[in-house]
C-alpha cells in the first residue's frame, strides 16, 4: 500500500505546470492514466492553447532507465504512420528526477473498454479484421525500420478507436525497442500478463514477440477470454498447453483461423510465423469470402463507440462553473474568517494550559514549492520517506525457465541507505554479497557478481503491496549481454 500511496502523492495534480529545459510550458488539463513508474498527463502548451497532448511521465529513472528512455524517444520521433501516434520531444526535469515524452492525444476508446460493452464481451469476425487491419500495417511499418522496432505491448487496452476518424490507432510506446540481432533487448520484463510472449520474462525479445501480441490481441477480441499468461502455458502440468483453442470458446470463428491464432501465439518464438505478413496472409486466406464482404459493406466504426469515454473536466472547462462560485465566494470567505478565528483562540488557550498531550510523531509532512513566476513545481518530500522498506531478510524460490527446476533462495543481512541495498545471496549454486537499488514505485534490482565465470546474476523486480517481492533474473557476461540461465523469482520477508 505504501508504494502506491507514494506514486499517489508524487502525480502532479490538474492546472499544474511542467517546464521543459526549452522553454516550453505545459499545463496539465487531466489525467489519462496511471501506472506503477509514473503518469500520463493530458496537458495543453501554454503558447499553443488550441491543441491537446499527451505528457507521458516516468519517476526516479535510474541512469540506465534514463538513457533508455531518451534513446526510445528518439527513435520514435522519427515514425510517420496514420495508426501510430506521433511523438514530439523528450526531455528531463533533473531537480524533480522526472521524465517526460511528449505526444499526440488521441482521443477515444480503447478496446478493451469497448470489447467488454460488446455482448459476450466479443466482437465478430468481421469487426475484428478491420479494426486489427490498421495495427497490423502499423506493425509491419515498425518491423520495417532499420534496426527493426519491436512494440512489445500490443494488447486491447493499447488500442484507440478515435472519437474521429475512421481507423484505430496503436498507443504506449513506453516498452518500444530497437531489435538488434544477437543482441538482447531489455532485461526487464515488459508486457502485460496474457498477452506477453514467454520471451519477455527475461531472454530478449524480437519482432516475433509482436507477432504473439497480435495473436492474443485477436484471440481475446474473437472470444471475449484473455488468454493464459505464457509463463503458464510453459509450466502447466503434465506439459499441457492451457490454451483453448478460439474456435471451441466462439463458435462464429473458423477452424483454419483459431489453428492461425495458436500459430501465432506459439510458445516457442521458432515456431511462431516469421513475419507479421505471413501471419496477416494466413488469417485472410481462410476467412470465407462472405465475411470478407459483410467487413467491407457493413462495418461502421461509430457503432462501435456506444460506450462513454473515460471522461473528466479539464481545466480551460471549469471556468464556465466559476461565475456561479463568485456570488457564495464573500459569503464563504467571511465564514471562513470567522472559523480561522475561532481556531486561533482555542489553540492560544491549550497552549497555555500546560505541557501538551499530543505526542509529535516524526511524519514529515510533503512540501509543495513555487517559483519566482509562481508557477508550482513538482511535490518533493524528504528523501527518507521516498523508499519503500525493506526487510531483514526474505526467503523464496527461483525458477529456471531452460533447465524447469526450483530452487530455494535466500537474501539475508539486508542493509538500507534509501534507495541503496545490500545484503547476501544464497541459491542457484551461489553465496555472496549483492548490491542494488530500489526506486518510491517499489521497482527493486541487484547484482551478485560471481566470480569463477566472470559472470553477474542480475534480478529486477517489483516490491507488492503485501510486502512480497517478486521478478525476473538472468545471467549476464561482461559486457552486460544475457547469456545462460534466466527465469523467474519471488521471495517473502522472513519471520
Amino acid at each position: 500500500m505504501r508504494c502506491s500511496v507514494l506514486h499517489e502523492q508524487m502525480t502532479l495534480s490538474v492546472g499544474a505546470t511542467i517546464r521543459s529545459p526549452y522553454g516550453d510550458r505545459y499545463v496539465i488539463e487531466g489525467h489519462l492514466g496511471k501506472g506503477g513508474f509514473g503518469a500520463v498527463y493530458l496537458v495543453r502548451d501554454r503558447h499553443d492553447r488550441q491543441h491537446l497532448f499527451a505528457l507521458k511521465e516516468v519517476l526516479d529513472p535510474n541512469k540506465r532507465e534514463r538513457e533508455r528512455f531518451i534513446f526510445e524517444g528518439e527513435v520514435l520521433k522519427r515514425l510517420d504512420h496514420r495508426a501510430l501516434p506521433h511523438v514530439y520531444k523528450v526531455f528531463a526535469q533533473d531537480k524533480s528526477r522526472r521524465m517526460y515524452m511528449l505526444m499526440d492525444h488521441i482521443q477515444g476508446t480503447n478496446l478493451e473498454t469497448l470489447r467488454n460493452g460488446q455482448p459476450g464481451k466479443r466482437f465478430s469476425l468481421p469487426q475484428v479484421l478491420n479494426l486489427m487491419k490498421p495495427i497490423v500495417e502499423a506493425v509491419i511499418y515498425l518491423h520495417a525500420q532499420d534496426p527493426p522496432i519491436v512494440h512489445k505491448d500490443i494488447k486491447p487496452g493499447n488500442i484507440i478507436v478515435p472519437t474521429k476518424g475512421d481507423e484505430t490507432v496503436l498507443v504506449d510506446f513506453g516498452s518500444a525497442k530497437e531489435y538488434m540481432e544477437d543482441k538482447t533487448t531489455s532485461v526487464i520484463r515488459h508486457g502485460s500478463p496474457g498477452y506477453a510472449a514467454l520471451e519477455q520474462y527475461g531472454s530478449g525479445t524480437t519482432p516475433r514477440t509482436d507477432i504473439y501480441g497480435l495473436g492474443a490481441t485477436m484471440y481475446a477480441l474473437l472470444t471475449g477470454v484473455i488468454p493464459p499468461d505464457a509463463i503458464t502455458r510453459a509450466t502447466g502440468s503434465r506439459g499441457l498447453d492451457t490454451l483453448e483453442p478460439a474456435h471451441l470458446i466462439a463458435p462464429g470463428v473458423p477452424w483454419a483461423v483459431a489453428m492461425a491464432l495458436e500459430h501465432a501465439m506459439s510458445i516457442s518464438s521458432d515456431d511462431r510465423f516469421a513475419t507479421v505478413e505471413e501471419f496477416w496472409q494466413e488469417l485472410n486466406a481462410h476467412v470465407p469470402q462472405q465475411v470478407h464482404e459483410s467487413a467491407r459493406n457493413s462495418f461502421n466504426m461509430s457503432q462501435l463507440l456506444t460506450v462513454p469515454e473515460q471522461s473528466f473536466t479539464p481545466a480551460s472547462l471549469q471556468h464556465q462553473n466559476s461565475r456561479k462560485r463568485r456570488i457564495l465566494l464573500p459569503i464563504f470567505l467571511i465564514l471562513l474568517l470567522f472559523l480561522f478565528v475561532g481556531t486561533g483562540l482555542v489553540f492560544y488557550a491549550s497552549r497555555n494550559t500546560g505541557p501538551s498531550s499530543i505526542i509529535q510523531g516524526n511524519a514529515h509532512p510533503f512540501v509543495t514549492t513555487t517559483s519566482q513566476s509562481g508557477v508550482p513545481s513538482a511535490v518533493v518530500s524528504p528523501t527518507s520517506t521516498l523508499y519503500p522498506s525493506l526487510a531483514a531478510s526474505y526467503s523464496g524460490t527461483a525458477y529456471d525457465l531452460l533447465a524447469k527446476e526450483h530452487t530455494t533462495i535466500f537474501l539475508t543481512h539486508i542493509q538500507q541507505r534509501q534507495r541503496n541495498i545490500q545484503g547476501y545471496f544464497q541459491g542457484l549454486g551461489q553465496v555472496g554479497p549483492f548490491k542494488g537499488t530500489v526506486t518510491p514505485s517499489g521497482h527493486i534490482q541487484f547484482k551478485i557478481p560471481v566470480q569463477v565465470s566472470k559472470t553477474t546474476l542480475f534480478f529486477v523486480g517489483d516490491i507488492k503491496i503485501a510486502g512480497d517481492m517478486t521478478g525476473n533474473f538472468e545471467v549476464l557476461n561482461q559486457q552486460g549481454q544475457q547469456i545462460g540461465e534466466y527465469g523467474l523469482w519471488n521471495v517473502a520477508a522472513s519471520h
